[in-house]
This record gives structure tokens, C-alpha cells and sequence, in this order.
């Protein structure tokens, strides 16, 4: 599993001139244990965490340094424009659960990166039964109020600030550990987005199919699929795979 990146601190308003005064990180208290997998104990204070809490402050408002906050975090991957866009789409797949806590006094906002394993399986089959999977790195928004950042206050947008769209079960999977696991199931229930993705997928291991395959023969002395393979993208088995080792101009078989 990927693990999920720590990002500690909390949040403080931008001085004027760009500076950021940055506001001690007290140490992480031990979370009390959470009733079931629903909800999770938060203190601002958890160095596990970007917190960002409401200040009081006029000249900056909370959502304004929210957004500050993710632009941040996005800026680690994302050129500076790129990583604006993708903070105010993973604002819109956190409006909800912000709405929400509007009016709680102890509202704040946690946010991690996290690790999500995407898998496919046939329609009607379970988990167990996933034929394909990968795992891919998100940044988790949770909306704490009362202590707590429940499942339903919880969204997981990935590296480009897209929700991605779990539902309330798949939400559970993650909320504790910074792990979450969705499922696709095949047919015509798959989003466009995600029959893309399996595509990509199935597409790659065909080219590792192809290579072992080619590999396979060349051991054996059989030196003209690994040839075809590297010169024109020839599968053992009749496919054609155009990019299975890219620049492979440097590489020669004799």
C-alpha cells in the first residue's frame, strides 16, 4: 500500500509581503479511539495533520486561507496556476460538508495526503474477486466539528484537486488509517474516467505480457520476437504494442 504522507502544522493567516507567520505545532495528542470506522477523534493540534482553523480575523477569512492551505499542498506537484485550479476544485468537492459546519464553534479543517487502491471486478462479484488494480496518491479534506470528522464530512480528491468520488462505505475504508480502497465494477456502470483508466491499465500489462513473453523466447535462443518487439512493436502473440520501451533507438540486437 502507499503510505500516506504526513503534512504537519497548522495553518496561519499570510503576513503582508508573502510571509507566512507560522504558528507553533504543539505535539500530537493520542487520539481517542473512534466509534467504529464512521468517524475519527481530531484535535487541531495533531501533527499528523494541515490544520487550518478559524481565527477571528477580518482582513483574511477561513476559506480564504483553506484555499492558501491546498493551493500548498498542490504546489508540490502541480505548477503554480495548475495547483490555483486544483484548490478550488477540491473546495467545491469539500462545499458540502463545510456547509454543514457553518455554524459549529469548533469547526476546523484537517488535511492529509493519502493513498487510494483503485480495483475493478465484474459486475455482482465482491472485493475479493477485483481482476485489476493500482494505487494512486490523493489529499484528503476532512471537516471537523465536534471533535470529530465523520466519513460524510470527508473528501478524497487526487493529485489535480478531482473528487473521486467515494462513496460513504469506501470513505469508511480510509478515514482512520490515510488508506482508502475503491472498487469499480466493469460494464456499463464504469465512468467514463474510470473505463479510461482500465484501458490504460489493461493496455500496460499487455505490453508487460508482451515483454515477458519476448524474453521468454530469447532465453531460449529465439532472438526474433524480442527483434520485433524493440524494432516495430510486434507482439509474440500477433499484438502490436507501439511503445513498449520508449527510445529504444539506443538499444540494438544483433
Amino acid at each position: 500500500m502507499v503510505a500516506p504522507l504526513a503534512l504537519s502544522g497548522v495553518v496561519s493567516t499570510p503576513a503582508a509581503g508573502g510571509s507566512t507567520a507560522a504558528a507553533p505545532v504543539a505535539p500530537a495528542q493520542t487520539q481517542a479511539a473512534a466509534t467504529g470506522s464512521a468517524l475519527r477523534q481530531a484535535v487541531p493540534t495533531d501533527a499528523q495533520f494541515l490544520t487550518v482553523e478559524p481565527d477571528g480575523r477580518d482582513d483574511i477569512g477561513f476559506l480564504d486561507r483553506l484555499r492558501h492551505a491546498l493551493r500548498t499542498v498542490f504546489q508540490a506537484v502541480q505548477k503554480p496556476d495548475e495547483a490555483e485550479a486544483a484548490a478550488e476544485r477540491a473546495l467545491q468537492a469539500a462545499s458540502e460538508a463545510l456547509d454543514r459546519a457553518g455554524g459549529s464553534e469548533s469547526l476546523f479543517v484537517q488535511i492529509r495526503v493519502v493513498g487510494i487502491d483503485v480495483a475493478y471486478a465484474d459486475d455482482g462479484a465482491g472485493d475479493d474477486a477485483a481482476y485489476a488494480s493500482y494505487r494512486r496518491l490523493g489529499v484528503e479534506i476532512g471537516v471537523a466539528r465536534g471533535g470529530a470528522v465523520r466519513a460524510e464530512d470527508t473528501a478524497v480528491v487526487g493529485l489535480d484537486g478531482r473528487s473521486f468520488g467515494l462513496t460513504a462505505a469506501q470513505t469508511r475504508t480510509g478515514l482512520n488509517t490515510g488508506q482508502y480502497r475503491q472498487v469499480e465494477t466493469g460494464g456499463a456502470t464504469l465512468s467514463t474516467e474510470a473505463r479510461e483508466r482500465l484501458e490504460a491499465a489493461q493496455a500496460g500489462l499487455a505490453r508487460v505480457k508482451a515483454t515477458q513473453d519476448a524474453l521468454k523466447a530469447y532465453r531460449s535462443g529465439d532472438f526474433d520476437p524480442l527483434k520485433k518487439l524493440l524494432s516495430d512493436g510486434d507482439g509474440p502473440s500477433g499484438g502490436r504494442f507501439s511503445a513498449v520501451f520508449p527510445g529504444t533507438g539506443a538499444l540494438s540486437i544483433n
